[in-house]
């Protein structure tokens, strides 16, 4: 059996200006072919960045007090070329809106990372990760 990951999900206030902030930052191309009413999407290699309006805590059966934003218990990671891509990448991020949670480190396993969150307050991470990974 072969899995591959689909769709990374977002629930938002805001699903365009959301999916403006990341295409923005981080130059992905939008999956017009997706887009409906209540959600967009952009395209990240095989995988898609999906943003859904609040509707979507109702149709996915969600409990009903489920707030857009604010996710820090999960976070999107992504991957620069370069440690000095994640400096330029997370200088982008915040002219286009993010807040700084934790500026450029080196992680335990050796990454050079930053922490950010964007103008939902939802935390990502922007990474340079070298051969070695946790674990």
């Amino acid at each position: 059996m072969s899995v591959t990951l689909g769709f990374v999900s977002m629930i938002c206030r805001d699903i365009d200006h959301q999916s403006g902030f990341y295409r923005e930052v981080f130059e992905l191309p939008e999956a017009t072919e997706l887009f409906s009413e209540h959600f967009c999407a952009l395209r990240i290699g095989p995988t898609i960045l999906a943003f859904h309006s609040p509707a979507a805590i109702d149709l996915l059966g969600l409990p009903a007090d489920t707030e857009p934003g604010n996710s820090n218990n999960s976070f999107w990671t992504f991957e620069a070329e370069s440690d000095d891509a994640v400096g330029t990448l997370t200088d982008r991020a915040v002219r286009v809106g993010a807040a700084v949670v934790k500026a450029p480190y080196r992680t335990y396993y050796g990454a050079w990372q930053s922490v950010l969150s964007d103008p939902e307050g939802n935390v990502f991470r922007i990474n340079r990760t070298d051969a070695r990974l946790p674990g």
